[in-house]
């Protein structure tokens, strides 16, 4: 994401747990929200890739 937006991931929120600093490996799930730090452009340029199919 990152590379792609300048946006990184700081944090994970899935159900009840909090996963902090999720690697370059982590699977997102249906219903996660992501908490990220950067620019509004590069958060909606993440979100426009997490709306893909």
């Amino acid at each position: 994401m990152r590379t792609e937006t300048g946006v990184s991931i700081v944090a994970v929120l899935r159900r009840a747990e909090t996963i902090p600093s999720p690697g370059p490996g982590f699977r997102l799930a249906g219903g996660d929200t992501l908490i990220v730090i950067g620019t509004r452009e590069g958060a909606d340029a993440a979100a426009a890739i997490l709306r893909r199919e």
